[in-house]
């Protein structure tokens, strides 16, 4: 107990230190209301839909075939921009902040399981009105973009994954110490703004390519009152979710097209483990994969990866292919 105490006691006098130095912002105490990061994170295409007790902000532009976009952890609809900038001339992209991110509230913490998050893509499609589209995810946004394929492939024309959730797996470090007791106890009250930073950091292959204003973004957005409580519960449901062995059931059940990107120096979910898992369990699928681009290649380098998908998605690409 002595030695807790100290160690308790060293915590609590940086955490002083730290304040007289940064303040409370770049130790990530504030919370700002949703209201004030509507003003900066809205746009003409944002819309609020509720549904079923949630409340999830969604974007709707360009004009064709639809595409729904999904994020992974951590994220906001905001990582699909350079994707939307190439391809709203030739698709409809409806791209979602996922609940517990962006401008989501987490408001139903059971909404990562499989069945539950199965069910409430359905009925977020239904409300809108689709009845058939192509859909493309990121890390946790491909887990759930896949689980909605298998459990509803009459409703997905083709489907893309990048960097992709889906077999069993370990949390990445940083998540996993946040989600950690005790930690999580002040996860849930401050989110230092250099940790956060070395997060988004993390996910880039190289970080000189990331766009002005990014890492502020990321930080902002994590400061939505709620959102730092609301990352600790997604945290530790997905470690939960991902840890079991049957979290990959149903992946070489996927008939419709496919196309898996990767970016080779993803650290999160390591190309070099995860990609062959990928082949085995779609044989039939297109992979590509981007040297020197991390863990969001779509973001990273949106320009290439939004070519490949469009060529995907039209047909002009099929089969697989080892890059």
């Amino acid at each position: 107990m002595k030695g807790l105490y100290r160690t308790g006691g060293g915590l609590i006098a940086g955490v002083l230190v730290l304040l007289m130095v940064s303040g409370c912002s770049m130790l990530g105490i504030k919370n700002i209301p949703v209201e004030k990061l509507e003003k900066k994170y809205f746009n003409e295409h944002s819309q609020m839909l509720e549904f079923q007790g949630l409340k999830i902000h969604y974007r709707d532009e360009g004009q064709g075939p639809v595409l729904i976009l999904i994020h992974g952890v951590c994220a906001s609809l905001h990582t699909w921009d350079g994707w939307v900038e190439e391809l709203k001339d030739h698709y409809r992209i409806i791209r979602v902040d996922l609940p517990g991110f962006g401008l989501s509230p987490l408001t139903d913490k059971n909404i990562y399981e499989r069945q539950r998050a199965v069910a409430v893509i359905e009925e977020m499609v239904k409300t809108m009105g689709l009845d058939r589209f192509s859909i493309a995810g990121n890390s946790l946004g491909g887990h759930v973009a896949w689980i909605y394929t298998h459990a509803h492939p009459e409703r997905v024309e083709k489907l893309i994954l990048i960097d992709s959730a889906g077999f069993q797996m370990k949390m990445p470090w940083i998540l996993k110490f946040a989600s950690t007791w005790p930690v999580s106890m002040v996860s849930r009250r401050m989110m230092p703004k250099v940790i956060l930073y070395e997060a988004v950091n993390q996910v880039y292959g190289d970080p000189r390519r990331m766009e002005k204003g990014t890492r502020e973004r990321y930080f902002e957005l994590a400061m939505r009152k709620g959102a730092k409580s609301d990352y600790v519960d997604i945290f530790k449901k997905l470690d939960h979710e991902l840890s079991k062995r049957s979290v990959s059931d149903g992946i070489d059940e996927i008939s419709v097209p496919t196309l898996v990107m990767w970016g080779d120096k993803d650290t999160w979910i390591p190309y070099a483990e995860s990609i062959a898992r990928w082949r085995h369990a779609l044989p039939d699928a297109r992979f590509i994969v981007y040297a020197g681009a991390g863990h969001v290649p779509m973001e990273e380098i949106p320009v290439e990866t939004a070519r490949d998908a469009r060529a995907f998605l039209s047909g002009r690409i099929t089969g697989a292919r080892a890059d």
